[in-house]
Formats: C-alpha cells, structure tokens, sequence
C-alpha cells in the first residue's frame, strides 16, 4: 500500500448539471437553462481531489457500478493522483441530476442511487479500511451507505474522525450514527437554527472542531477551545459553484493536518483553517469540473 495521510470514504457519480437563472418554483410551468453539462461528482470525489490539490496523499474507498460509467469516473479519479479502491456494487452508476441556480442554491435529485454491496466486497472494503487507517491520520467519513457499513472499523481504528453532515437539520435519524462517529463536524447552514449556536454545543459535548459553511455569507467554525471563527465568502467571478463545500473541507482538513490535527486549531490556526478552505473553494467554483485537477491530462490506466 502507498502511503495515505487520509482516508476518504464515500459516494462518487455522474452529474447533469443544468444551470438555471433561479430553481424552479414549486408549480407548473417552462423554464430555459442557460446550460447543461455531464461531470463526474460526488461528495467523497470532491474531497480527495482537493485534498490530493492540496498535497494529502489522500486514498478513496467508494462505490462503482458494474457498468461503463463507472469504469470512466474510476479512471477519471485515479489519473488525478488518487490512490483508489473501488468497491463494487450491484447495477448502474450512481448518478444525479443537479439543478443549479445563478446564486448557486441547488436541488439535487438521484436518478440512480448506488446498488447494494455485495457481502464480499464489503469484506474486501473493510479489509482495505483497517489497512489504510493503519497510516492514515485521519478519515473523512462522508453520507452514504459504505461509510455507514464502515463506522465499526472507522470508530475503533481511526486517528481523527470527520464528517460532513452537508444539510443536517439537527434531529434527522439517518445523520446520528455519523455524528456520534465524528471528532470533527462539518454542515452547511441551510437546515439547521442558530449555528453558531449548534455548533458550540457540539463543541461543549466533547467534538474536537465544528464547522458550518453559510454560502455567499462565509463560514463559521468553533475550535477545541470554545474559540470562535468566521471568514467571508470570496468573491470571484464563479464558472460553477459545484463542489464548493467539498473544496472548503478539504482546505480546512489540510491546514489542520499541517499543524498537528483538529485538537490544534485554536486562535489564529482556527481562522487560518478557514482561510485556507476559502481559498481551496475558489479553485473548484472558478473551474468548469469539480477540481482543476480534471483539466489536466489523464495518467495511463494501471
């Protein structure tokens, strides 16, 4: 095994991306996109490219379908520096369709959830689990089924765990065993009262670090030590604002580990986590894919 300074566990699909003017209203009628595009996506592909951009050797245990789609996101993933291991899954691709608006509010709809996992690539990803998080120090645990299979070995092998809970609302059941997993919390402020709030109270419960993005108002943060953070959003000329959470977390999740862990990101390395995640945000919204990191040519398939 090569080396891995993280372990990011979870989703990879295909995207349709239309861009839109506004979402649609909840009613009947005719919209024009001003375009529409196909990119590879994901939660846990964003993050291990921006992670890998970054400089984390950065391994990527996910899903792939038993068809050509998933074949060209595999290798799409591994010419950028990705160190990946694919766990097969029963049928297509995961795939979805996004619909972005101008201020880059989204509405993303599943038109193939991943298939399930057959018993023996579970074993066989577990297996890959225990051997990563031998050397990783840390893991980012994303939403979805793998992940959730994984929390066993996450949550007694791991160094430093850290999810994403992306739209947490605080109280829905399928987020728990993630949150009760994490030693650092990431979400986003679309669902969730007072975050600012929240996120102390997390902190005070005995998380190492929480973290809420608030879109075109910044970012929040709470460190160990009840210190409090916030950066505004950048402001660029965005090509595509997909991504843009994911490329933060990863910036943040890289600064920490470059001055020893989430534990040491207090005063200033707190707001300098936050900076640097800015600044890795604006790599992906100013590209036409996830990661620039796509732009480049690929590597020969191994």
């Amino acid at each position: 095994m090569t080396d891995v300074d993280v372990l990011v566990v979870g989703p990879t699909s295909e995207n349709q991306i239309v861009l839109l003017d506004e979402l649609p209203r909840p009613e009947p009628h005719t919209v024009f996109a001003r375009s529409t595009t196909t990119a590879l996506g994901g939660t846990s592909a964003g993050k291990a490219l921006h992670l890998v951009d970054r400089g984390v050797a950065t391994m990527l245990l996910t899903t792939q379908g038993d068809d050509a789609t998933g074949e060209g996101l595999m290798d799409a993933l591994r010419g950028c520096g990705i160190d990946l291991r694919a766990v097969r899954t029963d049928g297509p691709s995961e795939r979805h369709l996004n619909l972005m608006s101008a201020r880059g509010e989204r509405v993303s709809i599943y038109l193939q959830a991943a298939g399930a996992i057959p018993e023996e690539e579970l074993r066989r990803a577990r297996a890959t689990a225990r051997e990563a998080l031998a050397q990783a120090r840390a893991v980012f645990l994303d939403l979805s089924e793998l992940s959730r299979r994984l929390i066993p070995e996450v949550s007694a092998l791991a160094h430093e765990v850290w999810v994403d809970l992306h739209d947490y609302d605080g109280e829905e059941a399928f987020h728990r065993p993630f949150l009760e997993a994490a030693d650092v919390v990431l979400m986003n402020g679309d669902r969730i009262d007072a975050p600012s709030t929240y996120l102390r109270g997390l902190v005070a419960d005995g998380k190492t670090l929480a973290v809420c993005t608030l879109g075109a108002r910044g970012a929040i943060a709470v460190g160990p030590d009840g210190s409090f953070a916030r950066v505004e959003a950048p402001k660029v000329d965005v090509v595509d604002p997909n991504g843009a959470g994911d490329a933060f977390a990863a910036g943040v999740m890289s600064h920490a580990l470059r001055v020893g862990g989430a534990a040491a990101l207090t005063g200033d390395a707190l707001w300098e986590a936050l900076e640097a995640g800015s600044a890795q945000a604006v790599r992906a919204i100013t590209s036409r894919q996830l990661s620039p990191l796509l732009d480049a040519p690929r590597a020969p398939r191994p």
